[in-house]
This record gives C-alpha cells, sequence and structure tokens, in this order.
C-alpha cells in the first residue's frame, strides 16, 4: 500500500512503510520524494546535521531542538491509499547510508487504531 505524504495538501513524498512495529507503534520506510519535497528537505537537513549517521550520539543538541520544532510546526499528514489522514502521527524523513548509498527512509509514530488493522500489519 502506498502512503502519501502531506503538506498543506500539496504532496512531499510517498512510502510503503514496509517495516510496521505495531507493538511499538511505528511503522518504517523508503522514503520516495516528490517534486516538492523541496519545501521541507531545509527541515529534514537539520536532524541530518544535529545527529551523525550512527544513531544515539547528537553532535549538536541546539540544532536537533530547532529540527523537531520546525518538523512539529509543518503539520505533515500522512494518507492512506484512500485519501484518508491518519491521525496521531509524528513523522520523520532521515538519510540512510546504506552499502555507501545514501537512500531517504520515513519513520512515522502512531496511534491510529485503522492504520494498525488488518493482518500485514498486526505484531
Amino acid at each position: 500500500m502506498t502512503y502519501t505524504i502531506q503538506l498543506q495538501g500539496i504532496t512531499i513524498g510517498h512510502t510503503e512503510l514496509e517495516h510496521p512495529d505495531a507493538t511499538k507503534g511505528v511503522a518504517r520506510g523508503s522514503f520516495h520524494p516528490a517534486t516538492d519535497y523541496q519545501l521541507v528537505q531545509d527541515v529534514f537537513g537539520l536532524y541530518a546535521e544535529a545527529v551523525p549517521e550512527r544513531p544515539g550520539k547528537v553532535t549538536d543538541p541546539k540544532k536537533l531542538e530547532r529540527y523537531y520544532r520546525a518538523r512539529d510546526a509543518l503539520g505533515l499528514e500522512l494518507m492512506d491509499p484512500d485519501g484518508r489522514t491518519v491521525g496521531d502521527t509524528t513523522l520523520h524523513v532521515y538519510q540512510r547510508t546504506v552499502s555507501r548509498q545514501k537512500r531517504l527512509e520515513i519513520e512515522v509514530r502512531t496511534s491510529d487504531p485503522v492504520f494498525w488493522q488488518g493482518t500485514s500489519r498486526e505484531p
């Protein structure tokens, strides 16, 4: 299933959320930016500057705080394949290096029970 990420009705990207974990309320997957991703790219770039590729090692706590404030102010929405807004979500786009290739990934935290329904998303 393809999910769409929107900023005030503007599509900034898509994801399949290939790795759901209902027990943690988190789904992850590859992020495929749309042309309008450029509208939010600088916000997610703050995270890349504040946290190096090794998780847990924050190099710039003030920049990380700026990132969280800016990201939350965007009001991004996750839309399911039927065009329904997935409720109670926090979206986080980050760059990950795998086999020397950099790719964008997305992490979605949600407690929306409709999102977690269905056998493919159950723990």
